[in-house]
Order: C-alpha cells, then sequence, then structure tokens
C-alpha cells in the first residue's frame, strides 16, 4: 500500500468512527420538549409530562430508569396507578425522533419545540 492509500483509509475510518458517537444516545438527546401532532412531551432526569393539545390537563409521570443503546432510548415509567409501563423512542435524526409503535400505542414522531 503507498501512503496514499494508507491516509485514506485511516480518514475514512475517522469518519465511520466519528458517525457512530454522533449517533449514540444521552441524557441530552433526549433531554427537554418534544412537540407532536396530538402531545407534547417534556423530559425531565425523574420525570416525563405528557401535554395534551386539548383541554386535558397535564400528566406527569415518574420515570424509574433511562436505558441507551446507540440508536434508541428507552424509558421504564410508572402510570398513574403506580404500574411499570416501558415507552422506547428512536429514529433520531436532528431535531426529530419518534415514540416507537408497543403493544396498543402508535409510533409517533416528535420534534423539538
Amino acid at each position: 500500500m503507498n501512503k496514499q492509500t494508507v491516509a485514506l483509509i485511516a480518514l475514512c475510518a475517522g469518519w465511520i468512527l466519528t458517525a457512530d458517537i454522533a449517533d449514540a444516545t444521552a441524557y441530552e438527546d433526549i433531554a427537554g420538549q418534544w412537540c407532536g401532532d396530538v402531545t407534547d412531551y417534556v423530559f425531565a432526569p425523574d420525570t416525563l409530562t405528557v401535554k395534551f393539545h386539548d383541554d386535558r390537563p397535564a400528566n406527569v409521570f415518574q420515570i424509574t430508569k433511562y436505558t441507551y443503546t446507540n440508536d434508541s432510548v428507552r424509558i421504564d415509567w410508572l402510570n398513574d396507578a403506580g404500574k411499570e409501563s416501558v415507552t422506547v423512542f428512536a429514529e433520531f435524526s436532528g431535531s426529530k425522533m419518534a415514540q416507537q409503535e408497543n403493544d396498543d400505542k402508535p409510533r409517533r414522531p416528535l420534534h423539538r419545540c
């Protein structure tokens, strides 16, 4: 291999590593307010606030755990009855993400407000 080929391989490897790091999810990727068609979500370290676009009052749920992967965030939370529920958010792209379909809940696209 000549020096140019080695340099090109190193440059491509650097781009690939940078792309993987950019796709990694952390609390900062989901924290704050997200807007959707029916509801808006506000993620705080220990709570998830769901704000409805109609006249219903907002719901505040306790988050028991965030689990991060390279392309999603799983949120374990307690519903009004104290039952543990799970919601997964993925498809992170710039200022967009989507709540993933789960049992009786549909996929919901969201964007930063």
